[in-house]
């Protein structure tokens, strides 16, 4: 059975990118996969300190949340982001746990784990699916890096309003199968 995490960057909780990651993951459990949520704005999830402990260790010496979400990463098969796009990028609760994934690589850059599928989800207020593929891009460069690899992108786009995502039954079905396919 595969295993799926999802993390959810959206302080709306019942917003487009809620609406998005959860389809995904009913997607993904109708295939017969485990699934997790984390929602970041209910967790506690310090910022990384920089001590870089990770690198050598795989393991953050700081205590909080994100110990129960990286050991969650590191089980599953199949990892799941959905943040709205701020300013250019994502929130800064989404931030913050992408800052504490460098225990997924060792000093030389390498991953300690296996590679992983990696699900994005982002809505933006912006109708231009290509106003910010520099910054998509440049995570999908990142997260290679950890390992993580980008097989789909679920982009909601001119969703000013929480709805949106809701009543647009053409990405809800893309957002579904892509966890399906799982």
């Amino acid at each position: 059975m595969k295993k799926v995490v999802a993390f959810m960057g959206s302080p709306r909780k019942n917003g487009n990118t809620v609406t998005l990651v959860k389809e995904v993951i009913r997607g993904a459990q109708e295939a017969g996969a485990e699934t997790t949520i984390f929602d970041l704005y209910d967790m506690n999830l310090k910022p990384c300190k920089g001590c870089l402990a990770c690198r050598k260790t795989g393991n953050c010496v700081m205590q909080d949340d994100f110990q129960n979400m990286f050991k969650h990463i590191i089980e599953a098969d199949v990892v799941v982001f959905g943040s709205p796009v701020y300013l250019w990028q994502i929130t800064a609760q989404m931030k913050l746990l992408w800052d504490r994934l460098c225990g997924l690589f060792d000093e030389n850059h390498k991953p300690r784990y296996a590679a992983k599928s990696l699900i994005m989800v982002y809505s933006q207020g912006n109708p231009n699916a290509q106003a910010f593929q520099t910054s998509f891009q440049s995570y999908e460069a990142m997260f290679k890096m950890f390992g993580l690899n980008v097989v789909n992108t679920i982009l909601q786009t001119g969703g000013t309003d929480p709805s949106t995502a809701a009543n647009n039954q053409e990405l809800l079905s893309k957002a579904y199968e892509a966890g399906k396919a799982i």
